[in-house]
C-alpha cells in the first residue's frame, strides 16, 4: 500500500533530535545545571504558586533565553529516577508552557505565547526522554509522570486549534517514538510496557484519528505507523485497540454506505467519542481502510517466528542466557490470545457488513452457557456475529409473529437488500480469514489420479492432507450402497445441477497447488493447538459470509474452492482434530446446504463425518465453543438440510475435492472398490438421525429430530413407490420367458413368506415386558420399512420412558411424537410384518394406560391434552390399518383402553382380582376431555374402520338423505306417512318410517330409519326376513304353500293287534280279600237304581249302533274321495300384508321391555327408550340444528405465491391469475395438497361456511357462480373458493386449501356470510339434506330404492328429487373450527418473508367463522394474535429441493421444521399434514373447544328434554300399537 513512500523510521530513531547540549558534558555538570535552573523556574509556575503566592510572570523574555532553558529542561527529563523532583519540575514547566496553544498561563513566556508551534514541537521531542526506561529508581513515579504527559498532550491536541501541519507531524512522531521505545522490546515483568501499554496505544490511536480530521497524515507517516505496529504485535493491547478503532470506524462507514436504517454496529459510548464529529465521509473511508491494514497480516499473530523477527527480540535473545531463539521468548505466549482477538475483530467487521451486528460484547472462551442475545429481524437468515453468541433457531414456547414492516422497519429491510455481497467481503477479509482458518494445517502435493478411498480408512474421503488412522472404530466401516443405477431419472433441473457440481469440482492439480501456495509458509509445529480458538473464529466468519449468499449473487470460483478446502480441513477427523474449529464450522454452517451454494455437495461427506462426532454421542469428546445443546441443535439443522439429498441426486457420483474425479470406496484391504454415489450416503444419514434421537434430551432438538424422521420415512417410501413402478414397467417391457418369470415370482413369494414367518416367531418371543426394546446397532438397510420399524420402536420407547416423566418439559415433544406416529400410520409403505404395526398400537395403548394411572396430584391440563392426542393417534392407526382389529389380542387391547378412558378403570384388572361388570362399575374418568376422546375412538371404530371412505367418497361420512328426500320416494302420498322419532340411550335419535319407499311383489316388514348418532346421520332400510336377501329364490319359495308328499302304493304288511291294558297273566291271579273289599254293582243295586241302569244301557246301545253307522258311511265316503281331501287338508295362513315395523325393530333391539321404559330412580337421566313428539313447534328446526353440527373437524389453509420483491397485496393476489406468472412446480404443489372439488357439487367443507355442505343444481350453478371458462389458463386462481377448492379429508378431519386471487378480492368472501342471518321462505332440515347420493339423473333408469348401485364408478350426479339449496338458519352449531389462520406462502426469494404483508392479506382469509363469533371484518386486520396465525414459507432451490421457514404457531408443530429442506415429491404431503397438526394443536390448547360428537350428544339430550312424550308403560305400548 505504501511501497512507493519512504519510511520515517530513520528520522524518528535519530537520537540527536532528543539530546541536549548538556549531554556533551559530564553527568554531574549537567545535573547541577538542570537542578538549579529548573528549581528556580518551577517556583514561578502556577501549580507551585497556588500554595505559596500568586503566579509570577516568566522571567524569560528573549528567544535565546527560552532556547537555552529548553536545552536544560531537555537534559533534566533524562535524569535518573533518583532526581525525581527535578524530573517532575521539568514536566510541570513543559505542561504549563503547552497551555500556550489553549489558554496561556502567566508563567508562560511571551515569546511562546506569540508563536507557540516551534516551541511546542521542541517540547514534544524533549518529552521522549521522559519515556526512556531507567535501570535504577522507582519506576512508579516515572509512570505517573508519563501518564500526566500523555493526558496533557491528548487534551491539548483536542482543545487547541493552533496546531500547524508540522506540529501535528511532530506530535505523531513523538507518539510513535515513545511507543516504539517502550513497546518494541519483549515484555518483561515489571517493565514500563506492562504499565503504560494500554495508555500509550489508546493515546496514539485516538490522536491519530484526530489528526486524520485536522491534518491528514502523510503516506510516509502511515507507512511508519504500520511498520511500528508490526513490531508491537506481541502486545495484546495493540490488537484490542485495533479492534476498537476498527469497530468505531466501521459503524460510521456503514451509515455512509447503506444509510442510517442499516443495522447498527453497537459500540460503547466511550468508544464512540474517539472519532471526531467533524470527520467527513471521505476521511472516514480513507482512515478506515488504512487502520484496517495497520497490523499488516493479522494471521502472522499465530506465527511466533514471524512476530519475533524484530531487532529488539533478536537483541533480547543475545543478551539473555535463558532464551536461545527469539521465538521462544515467554512473552510470545500471548500470541494465541492476540490471534483470537484479531480473528474475532475481523469476524465482527464482516458480520457488521452483512447486517448481523445487533449483539453484545463477545464473551470469554470459557463462557459456553451464556444465553444468546435476541437476533435482529432485518436479516434474511439468522446468523451469529460471533461464534460464541448464536441466536437459537429453535422452537420457542411463545413464538413472536413478525408484523408487517412499515415505516422505518420497511426502510431498514430495503437497506438490507443493498448490503455487501459475498465477493466484496471476501475481497476485504478473505485473504486473512482463509489463511487464518487453515493455519497449522500441513498440506502435501496432490498426485494426478488420486481420488480413491481405501486401506485403513475406507470411509473417509480423500482430503489431500496428511492423516492417520482414525481412532473411532465406527469410522472405518465401508460405505454401504444399495442404489441401483437409474440415470434416466436424472433430467431437467437435476441434470443441470449435476453438471454444475461437476464443473465446480473440475479443478486441476495445478490449480490446487496455486490455491495452497499461500498456506505453505509454516507447518503445524509453528501453530500448536492453542491457536485453535483463532482458527475457529476465522472459520465461523467464513461460514457466516458464505451462508449470507443471496439468490442471483455470483461468488468467484477461487473463493468457493478455498472455502471448501477450509471446510475439509476444519472437519478433518484424525489425530489433529480440532474440536473448537469443528464446532465453529458446524455451528455457523446451519444454512450451508439450503442456500443454493454452487458445488456445496462436495463437502457433504466431510460434514457427515463431523456430525458422527456430535449427534450419536451423549457427551462431547472434544472442546466446543458453544454448549453441547447449541452444537447439537446446529448439527440437527445440518441434518435436516441433507436428508433429501441422497434420493434427490441418487446415483450421481461424489466428486473428490482435490482431484475432481469420482470418489471411490473399498474394503479394509482395497477389495470391492466402487464409485461413491449420493445414494450411498443415505444409510449413514439415517443412522445419524436415529443415533441422535437415542441420546437427545433437549426438547427443542428432540422435536426437530422427530420431524426429520417423518420426512425421511415419507421420502423413502415415495421413492420406493416410484422405483417399484419403474421396475414393474421394465418387467412388462422385457421379453422374458413367461414360465421363468412366473417361477421366479412364485419362488420369491415363498421366500418372503418364510422370512415373514421367521420374523414373526422371533419378534413374538423377544419381548418379556411391555416397554419397547430398541436395537442400538446401526441399520444395515435403508428401506423405508426398516427405518419405519426402528424409528417406531425408538419413538415408543422414548415416549414411555423419558418423555412421559415430565409433561411440562416434554409437552411439545410428546405431542410431536404422537403426531409422528400418526403420520407414519398414514404413509403408504409396504408392510412386511403386521406384527410391528400391532406392537405400535399396543404401545400407544400402554402409553395411555401409563398416563391415566398417574396419581391424581399429577393430573393436569397438559397431561390430559397428551392423553387426548394419544387417543387421536390410536384412531388414525386403527382406521388406516383395519387388519389390526382382526387380531383378537389387538382388538382386546384397544377396547380395554377405550373402556379405561370412558370409565376410568378396566373391567379386567391384572392379577386375581375378579372382573367388574359394566352395570356394577362407577364411572370415574380421568377427565371429561379424556372420556370424550375415548368415546370418539369407539365411535370411529364402530363407524369408520373398514368402511372409510364410503361409496360417496371421503368428502362425506354421513348419509346425504333426510326425511324430506325419503318421503319423496314413498309411493303412498298420504298425511299419515310420517316418521316416528325415538331416542335410544339418551344419545341416539332414531327416526322410523313404516311405509316402504318402493313397491315389492311380496311385502315384508320394512322400516326406513334415519339414525342420528354421535358420528352423524345414517340412512338404513331394515327388513324382517327368514332368508338372506341374496338368496332370492329361497325367499320366493318361502311364500308358497308347501306340497303334500304323494301317497305310496307299497305300504307294507298290515298286522291286526289287540291292545290290552294289562298283561294276560293278570287274569290268572287269584283275588284276595282286599280285592273284594270293593263291592260289585249287583251287591249294592236297588230296585230304583236298577231301573235307571237299564234305561241307560238301552241308550248306550242305541248310541253305539248310530256311531257304527256313521263310521261305516264315512268310510264309504272317504273311499270314494280323491287324495288328499281338500276339506281336511292342513294349510298355512295367508301372508300378512300389514305390519308394525317400528314395534318389531325396537323389540328385536331389546328396547320394548319394561325395564327400558322405566325411569331410573333418583336420577334425571331419561329411560333407555324415549318417544318424541314431532308435532310440537320447533322440532324441525332443532332437527336441522342437529344435522348442522359436523361430525369431523374442519380447517382451511390459504396459499399465496410471492414473486421476488413483491410487497403489496394486489401484486401478490394477481400472481395466480395466469399460469404464465407462476412456475409449473407451483401448480404441481397445489395438486399435491389435495384434490380439486367443485363447490357446487361438493358434499364437504369448502373453506367457507356459506358454500360448505351444500349442493346446487345446474341452473343455480350457472347463475350464481359465473362462467368457469375464465379460469382455463389459471395459475391457481381456479381454487379461490368461488368455483373450486383443493380438498383433503380423512375419517376425523377435513382440510380445504384456498388460493385467494383478485377475483375473490372484488367479490369480498365475507359478504356471503351475512345471508346466513336472513330468513328464508322455507325452513329446511339441515345442510346435509341438500346433498344427494350418486343417483341417476333420470329417475326412470333404475327403480326408486335406497340400495346403492353395486358397481357404479361414474362421478356423482345430482338428483333432481332432492332440494339442492339450503341455508343455515342460525349460527349455533357451526362454531367448531380451530380459529387458526394457516397461510402457505411460496416465495421466490426467502428475504421477502420479512416484508410479507400479513395484516393486509388476512382480510382475504375469511372462512365465515369470524362472523359467527361476532367478529367484524375490520378485526381481521388487527385482531389476530401471534398464536392465531401460522405461516409456512416455501422457497424453491435451484437444486430442485425446497427450503421451509416457519413463523408464528407453526414453529411448535411437526412434521415440518424451521429450516428443513424437503423434496418435491413429499412437499405437498408434509405441508398438508403440518396444517392439520397446527389446527389440532390449537384445539388441544383451547379450553372452550368441544369435540363434534359431544356437541351432537348435547343437542340430542336437549331435544329429549324439549320434545319427550312422558307416557306410562301402558300408554307407550298403546301408542306404539295403535298409531
Amino acid at each position: 500500500m505504501y511501497s512507493e513512500w519512504a519510511s520515517l523510521q530513520a528520522t524518528i530513531e535519530n537520537e540527536s533530535n532528543y539530546k541536549s547540549v548538556l549531554h556533551s558534558y559530564s553527568a554531574g555538570v549537567g545535573r547541577d545545571v538542570a537542578v538549579s535552573v529548573v528549581r528556580q523556574l518551577a517556583d514561578r509556575l502556577s501549580i507551585n504558586a497556588a500554595s505559596k503566592h500568586d503566579p509570577l510572570p516568566s522571567n524569560l523574555e528573549t528567544e535565546k533565553q527560552i532556547e537555552w532553558t529548553m536545552e536544560v529542561i531537555c537534559f533534566g527529563l533524562s535524569l535518573p529516577l533518583i532526581e525525581n523532583e527535578t524530573i517532575r519540575d521539568c514536566v510541570n514547566i513543559y505542561v504549563e508552557w503547552l497551555t500556550a496553544l489553549t489558554v496561556p498561563k502567566p508563567s508562560v513566556p511571551p515569546c511562546i505565547v506569540n508563536d507557540p508551534n516551534p516551541y511546542v514541537q521542541k517540547i514534544f521531542r524533549h518529552f521522549v526522554n521522559l519515556f526512556k526506561p531507567r535501570d535504577r529508581g522507582d519506576s512508579s513515579k516515572q509512570i505517573v509522570l508519563c501518564h500526566r504527559v500523555l493526558r496533557t498532550v491528548q487534551t491539548t491536541a483536542k482543545q487547541s486549534g493552533k496546531f500547524t501541519r508540522q506540529t501535528w507531524e511532530i506530535l505523531l512522531q513523538f507518539l510513535l517514538t515513545v511507543n516504539e521505545t517502550i513497546l518494541s522490546p519483549p515484555i518483561v515483568a515489571g517493565s514500563l510496557s506492562e504499565q503504560l501499554c494500554d495508555r500509550l496505544l489508546s493515546v496514539l490511536f485516538e490522536l491519530w484519528l484526530l489528526a486524520c480530521t485536522r491534518c491528514f497524515p502523510s503516506p510516509s507517516l502511515w507507512r511508519t505507523f504500520r511498520e511500528y505496529c508490526v513490531a508491537w504485535r506481541h502486545h495484546t493491547a495493540l490488537v484490542e485497540q485495533w479492534n476498537r478503532v476498527n469497530q468505531v470506524l466501521t459503524s460510521h462507514l456503514l451509515k455512509i454506505l447503506y444509510g442510517p436504517n442499516f443495522p447498527e454496529l453497537k459500540i460503547n459510548e466511550e468508544d464512540a467519542l474517539i472519532v471526531p464529529t467533524d470527520m467527513d465521509n471521505a476521511c472516514i473511508a480513507q482512515t478506515w481502510f488504512r487502520f484496517l491494514h495497520i497490523l499488516s497480516n493479522p494471521v502472522d499473530l499465530c506465527k511466533p517466528k514471524v512476530v519475533s523477527q524484530t531487532p529488539m527480540f533478536i537483541q533480547a535473545a543475545f543478551n539473555s542466557e535463558e532464551v536461545i531463539d527469539p521465538n521462544q521468548h515467554p512473552c510470545l505466549s500471548a500470541l494465541p490470545k492476540n490471534f483470537l482477538l484479531a480473528m474475532r475483530g475481523i469476524a465482527n467487521l464482516s458480520d457488521a457488513f452483512i447486517g448481523e451486528a445487533d449483539r453484545g460484547v463477545p464473551g470469554d472462551m470459557n463462557s459456553q452457557n451464556k444465553t444468546p442475545p435476541p437476533t435482529s429481524k432485518a436479516s434474511k437468515i439468522n446468523h451469529s456475529t460471533s461464534v460464541y453468541h448464536k441466536p437459537s433457531k429453535s422452537v420457542t414456547p411463545s413464538p413472536q409473529l413478525t408484523p408487517t414492516p412499515e415505516g422505518a422497519n420497511l426502510t431498514q429491510l430495503l437497506q438490507m437488500e443493498k448490503r455487501s455481497q459475498c465477493n466484496s467481503l471476501l475481497h476485504l477479509f478473505g485473504a486473512w480469514l482463509f489463511e487464518g482458518a487453515v493455519s497449522g494445517c500441513k498440506f502435501h502435493s496432490v498426485k494426478h489420479g488420486e481420488g480413491s478411498i481405501g486401506g485403513s480408512k475406507p470411509r473417509r474421503v480423500h482430503f489431500a492432507v496428511s492423516s492417520s488412522e482414525s481412532p473411532h472404530g465406527r469410522l472405518a466401516k465401508e460405505r454401504h450402497s444399495i442404489a441401483t443405477p437409474d440415470s434416466h431419472r436424472m433430467s431437467g433441473r437435476r441434470a443441470a445441477q449435476a453438471a454444475e457440481i461437476r464443473k465446480a469440482s473440475e479443478i486441476l492439480p495445478s490449480d490446487i497447488t496455486a490455491i495452497l501456495s499461500p498456506y505453505k509458509r509454516h507447518d503445524i509445529s509453528e501453530s500448536p493447538n492453542n491457536y485453535e480458538a483463532g482458527r475457529a473464529e476465522a472459520c465461523g466468519a467464513l461460514c457466516r459470509i458464505f451462508s449470507n449468499y443471496n439468490q442471483g449473487e455470483s461468488i468467484l470460483p477461487v473463493y468457493l474452492s478455498r472455502f471448501y478446502l477450509t471446510l475439509s480441513q476444519g472437519l478433518k477427523i484424525d489425530e489433529t482434530v480440532s474440536g473448537l474449529v469443528m464446532s465453529s464450522i458446524l455451528y455457523n454452517s446451519q444454512d450451508l446446504f439450503r442456500i443454493d451454494l454452487k458445488g456445496v455437495s462436495l463437502v457433504l461427506p466431510h460434514f457427515i463425518s463431523a456430525l458422527e462426532m456430535v449427534l450419536p454421542e451423549k457427551e462431547l469428546k472434544f472442546k466446543s465453543i458453544v454448549s453441547q445443546q447449541q452444537l447439537r441443535q446446529a448439527s440437527i439443522h445440518l441434518l435436516l438440510s441433507m436428508l433429501c439429498i441422497p434420493h434427490h441426486f441418487n446415483t450421481l457420483s461424489m466428486m473428490d475435492l482435490m482431484t475432481g474425479k469420482p470418489m471411490r470406496t473399498s474394503g479394509m484391504f482395497g477389495e470391492n472398490e466402487k464409485v461413491m454415489t449420493f445414494r450411498s450416503l443415505k444409510l449413514e444419514i439415517v443412522n445419524l438421525m436415529i443415533g441422535a434421537l437415542q441420546c437427545e434430551l433437549d426438547p427443542v432438538n428432540t422435536q426437530m429430530l422427530l420431524g426429520a424422521i417423518h420426512l425421511c420415512i415419507l421420502d423413502s417410501s415415495l421413492c420406493e413407490d416410484i422405483e417399484a413402478k419403474e421396475e414393474q414397467k421394465k418387467k412388462e417391457d422385457s421379453h422374458k420367458d413367461l414360465g421363468t418369470t412366473i417361477l421366479e415370482e412364485v419362488m420369491e413369494k415363498q421366500n418372503n413368506q418364510s422370512e415373514n414367518t421367521t420374523n414373526k416367531v422371533f419378534l413374538t418371543h423377544q419381548r418379556s415386558s411391555s416397554e419397547p426394546i430398541v436395537d442400538l446397532k446401526p441399520l444395515t438397510s435403508d428401506t423405508s420399512w426398516r427405518i419405519f420399524v426402528r424409528c417406531t420402536h425408538l419413538v415408543c420407547q422414548r415416549l414411555m420412558s423419558v418423555w412421559s416423566t415430565s409433561e411440562y418439559k416434554y409437552y411439545n415433544v410428546s405431542l410431536a411424537a404422537l403426531e409422528l406416529l400418526s403420520g407414519l400410520a398414514r404413509i403408504n409403505t409396504c408392510v412386511e410384518d403386521q406384527l410391528e404395526c400391532k406392537r405400535a398400537v399396543r404401545w400407544i395403548c400402554e402409553h395411555i394406560v401409563h398416563l391415566c394411572s398417574k396419581p391424581s396430584p399429577q393430573h393436569s391440563k397438559i397431561l390430559h391434552s397428551i392423553i387426548v392426542a394419544a387417543f387421536q393417534c390410536l384412531t388414525v392407526w386403527i382406521v388406516n390399518h383395519e387388519y389390526l382389529l382382526k387380531d383378537k389380542e389387538c382388538l382386546h387391547c384397544v377396547l380395554e383402553v377405550i373402556e379405561l378412558g370412558i370409565s376410568g378403570s378396566k373391567s379386567r384388572p391384572k392379577g386375581c382380582v375378579p372382573p367388574v361388570y359394566k352395570h356394577e362399575k362407577e364411572l370415574k374418568p380421568a377427565s371429561m376431555r379424556v372420556k370424550d376422546a375415548a368415546e370418539s375412538v369407539l365411535a370411529c371404530l364402530l363407524n369408520h374402520v373398514g368402511s372409510f371412505p364410503s361409496p360417496m367418497g371421503p368428502s362425506s361420512v354421513v348419509s346425504l338423505l333426510d326425511e324430506e328426500s325419503i318421503l319423496k320416494l314413498v309411493k303412498e302420498k298420504s298425511s299419515n306417512v310420517t316418521f316416528k322419532y325415538f331416542v335410544l340411550e339418551n344419545n341416539t335419535l332414531l327416526a322410523i318410517l313404516e311405509h316402504p319407499v318402493a313397491e315389492e311383489k311380496h311385502p315384508l316388514p320394512t322400516a326406513t330409519i334415519l339414525l342420528r348418532g354421535l358420528m352423524g346421520r345414517h340412512a338404513w332400510v331394515v327388513q324382517q326376513r327368514h332368508w338372506p336377501k341374496s338368496e332370492k329364490e329361497a325367499a320366493q319359495e318361502r311364500l308358497k304353500y308347501p306340497a303334500r308328499p304323494q301317497p305310496m302304493d307299497n305300504v307294507g304288511t298290515h298286522h291286526e293287534i289287540t291292545s290290552r291294558n294289562f298283561p294276560e297273566m293278570v287274569d290268572k291271579i287269584q283275588l284276595t280279600n282286599a280285592d273284594r273289599s270293593i263291592p260289585t254293582m249287583s251287591n249294592i243295586e236297588t230296585e230304583q237304581s236298577k231301573t235307571d241302569h237299564e234305561a241307560l244301557k238301552v241308550l248306550l246301545e242305541k248310541q253305539i249302533k248310530y256311531e257304527e253307522c256313521v263310521k261305516s258311511s264315512a268310510e264309504d265316503e272317504l273311499a270314494n274321495v280323491a287324495f288328499p281331501n281338500p276339506r281336511t287338508e292342513a294349510k298355512p295362513p295367508r301372508p300378512k300384508q300389514e305390519f308394525s315395523p317400528a314395534r318389531l325393530l325396537l323389540s328385536h333391539l331389546g328396547f320394548l321391555t319394561l325395564g327400558t321404559l322405566k325411569e331410573p330412580a333418583n336420577s334425571s337421566v331419561p329411560p333407555s327408550l324415549v318417544m318424541l313428539d314431532s308435532t310440537q313447534p320447533g322440532f324441525e328446526t332443532d332437527l336441522e340444528l342437529l344435522d348442522s353440527i359436523p361430525c369431523r373437524t374442519f380447517d382451511t389453509g390459504f396459499v399465496f405465491y410471492v414473486k421476488s420483491g413483491q410487497r403489496t397485496p394486489n401484486e401478490i393476489l394477481a400472481n395466480v391469475l395466469s399460469s404464465a406468472t407462476v412456475p409449473p412446480h407451483f401448480l404441481e404443489f397445489l395438486n399435491n395438497l389435495g384434490w380439486p372439488v367443485d363447490i357446487a357439487t361438493h358434499a364437504g367443507w369448502s373453506g367457507h361456511i356459506s358454500t360448505s355442505w351444500k349442493m346446487e343444481d345446474s341452473e343455480i350453478i350457472g347463475s350464481s357462480f359465473g362462467n368457469i371458462d375464465a379460469y382455463v389458463d389459471h395459475g391457481g386462481s381456479l381454487y379461490n373458493g368461488q368455483h373450486q377448492v383443493l380438498y383433503y379429508a380423512d375419517s376425523t378431519s377435513e382440510m380445504a386449501f384456498v388460493v385467494p386471487s383478485q377475483r375473490v378480492h372484488s367479490l369480498d368472501r365475507s359478504h356471503s356470510v351475512e345471508a346466513l342471518d336472513q330468513p328464508s321462505g322455507k325452513q329446511n332440515l339441515s345442510p346435509y339434506g341438500s346433498k344427494s347420493l350418486p343417483l341417476y339423473q333420470n329417475p326412470q333408469q333404475r327403480p326408486l330404492t335406497l340400495d346403492l348401485p353395486v358397481e357404479n364408478t361414474a362421478p356423482a350426479q345430482i338428483s333432481p328429487s332432492l332440494d339442492k339449496k339450503r341455508k343455515l338458519s342460525t349460527r349455533a352449531g357451526m362454531i367448531g373450527g380451530s380459529h387458526m389462520k394457516v397461510l402457505v406462502v411460496c416465495l421466490e426469494c426467502l428475504a421477502d418473508a420479512d416484508t410479507f404483508p400479513i395484516s393486509e392479506l388476512l382480510t382475504e382469509t375469511s372462512t365465515g367463522l369470524e362472523y359467527l363469533q361476532g367478529s367484524s371484518s375490520s378485526s381481521l386486520r388487527s385482531g389476530r394474535t401471534n398464536d392465531q396465525v401460522a405461516i409456512i414459507f416455501i422457497q424453491p432451490l435451484k437444486s430442485g429441493l425446497y427450503r421451509i421457514q416457519l413463523q408464528g404457531s407453526a414453529l411448535n408443530t411437526n412434521p415440518l421444521v424451521d429450516g428443513m429442506v424437503v423434496s418435491r415429491r413429499s412437499l405437498g404431503t408434509l405441508v398438508r399434514q403440518t396444517c392439520i397438526n397446527i389446527c389440532n394443536r390449537k384445539r388441544l390448547e383451547c379450553d372452550m373447544h368441544c369435540p363434534p360428537h359431544v356437541k351432537r350428544r348435547q343437542k340430542i339430550q336437549e331435544m329429549v328434554n324439549k320434545y319427550r312424550r312422558r307416557l306410562t308403560s301402558p300408554q307407550f305400548y298403546t301408542h306404539l300399537f295403535m298409531d
